[in-house]
């Protein structure tokens, strides 16, 4: 098969992931519809405050239905409000009526419930996620840097992750279930992909009893990688991403989820501008450096790699303090551990020798040089404004790279991310 067929093939096939630990009910459905399999969705813990969002994981552009919380908040009253809101608006595309509500599990009434939860019932068999940021009610960590590639030679997909600490029962990709334990999946193509998997676009939950984790994904292409969904963030950080900043105080940076008002919600995101959701950074104190960053893992030594991503100093052409937003990439330790805090801040050696806050840079902004509120596209092939490295050639045993967005300033009213791909661009590997 050639490679523009594999690539056909990577949009013929429609993504599901497999659901785990579920209670299924038998339910007729009123003439002319046939009986549906339902299942429970079930809820625990005290509210912190903050968001809660109900997530269909089977697509790249999922459905979802939110709700505010409030500190002190039971999750049966999470629930229930849950509930209403289905009844009211049928985020899911399943239209039955008040058929949603919410029901007390009592220890002992279900295997594996040893206190009193709460269950919303009546939801078809759909795979469904929480996310938001309310601690006290969310309490899986989602899988982040998920990478991979298309081996052209073997015809086999290879997929990579880091897993949060933390004791799981499964991980999933799409259809496959694996231990654990398990941060690497190799997939061929022509034996194991199925309508529950899609050979472009990938994505890992986690599982523990009966609750699956917030999902992180990547497209692949045969040779690039790209961040194109829309699932809700996890904490005000976007799926894949990790937070980071130099300074102990907690609330020196500031992470959100920015919602674009003009992209109207689609079934398949082709491009950066379909994304609704975009990454929001801000920071309060002066001389405090923090940001997002993540890994692409499972790379080749001695190929290059060009880093494309999408910038947006939004509206901080309005602020007047001293301000800096800038977009670094860098080659891991040939012992395959990332960089750390003093290296993201500037303040320690990278692995190529160099420092400094130009370390790795390949787009800077500050106050007299912004995006002037439009969505920029940076590369390390292209010229821009702060640039300073070239794409990147991995150096023997090194296998993964590290790209991170490093922002500064006094009360910033937020800069944005939405995009990233890292594509291979070797002339002869």
């Amino acid at each position: 098969m050639q490679s523009d067929q594999i690539e056909r093939r990577f949009t013929q096939h429609r993504c599901a992931f497999t659901a785990v630990m579920i209670t299924l009910l038998s339910v007729c459905c009123p003439e002319p519809m046939k009986a549906v399999e339902q299942r429970e969705f079930t809820l625990s813990g005290t509210s912190t405050g903050g968001t809660v969002y109900l997530v269909q994981v089977q697509q790249r552009a999922p459905r979802f239905v939110c709700t505010p919380t409030f500190k002190g908040e039971s999750s049966e009253a999470v629930l229930q409000r849950l509930a209403a809101l289905i009844n009211q608006s049928d985020p899911f595309g399943y239209w039955w009526g008040d058929r949603f509500s919410s029901i007390a599990r009592q220890p002992g009434s279900n295997p594996g419930v040893r206190a009193v939860t709460h269950a919303l019932v009546g939801l078809p068999r759909i795979k469904l996620a929480l996310t938001g940021t309310d601690r006290g009610l969310i309490t899986l960590n989602p899988a982040t840097s998920v990478s991979g590639f298309l081996d052209m030679d073997t015809k086999q997909i290879m997929l990579q992750w880091a897993k949060p600490s933390g004791n799981y029962d499964n991980i999933y990709v799409g259809g496959l279930r694996l231990p654990p334990d398990a941060t690497q999946c190799v997939i061929d193509w022509r034996k194991e992909l199925t309508d529950d998997l899609l050979a472009g676009w990938f994505g890992v939950v986690l599982a523990r009893n009966d609750t699956l984790s917030p999902p992180a994904s990547i497209n692949l292409s045969t040779n690039s990688q790209e961040e194109l969904d829309s699932f809700p963030f996890y904490m005000g950080v976007a799926p894949n991403w990790s937070a980071w900043s130099d300074s102990d105080n907690p609330d020196v940076v500031k992470l959100e989820q920015g919602t674009k008002p003009e992209v109207a919600s689609k079934g398949y995101i082709e491009f950066p501008d379909d994304k609704p959701f975009y990454q929001i950074i801000k920071t309060t104190h002066v001389g405090a450096h923090g940001g997002v960053w993540r890994r692409f893992l499972g790379l080749k030594s001695g190929h290059t790699y060009k880093v494309e991503v999408r910038l947006n100093t939004l509206a901080m052409d309005a602020c007047t303090n001293d301000w800096a937003y800038s977009f670094h990439a860098a080659h891991d330790n040939p012992d395959g551990q990332g960089l750390s805090v003093a290296q993201l801040a500037g303040t320690a050696l990278l692995p190529n020798g160099s420092k400094g806050t130009d370390a790795g840079r390949v787009a800077l902004y500050k106050p007299g040089t912004t995006t002037k509120g439009k969505w920029e596209k940076r590369s390390t092939d292209y010229p821009g404004p702060g640039l300073e490295i070239k794409n990147i050639i991995l150096p023997a045993k090194v296998t993964s790279i590290t790209v991170w967005l490093r922002h500064s300033g006094e009360n910033s009213t937020g800069v944005g991310m939405d995009w990233i791909r890292l594509e291979d661009v070797t002339k002869n590997p």
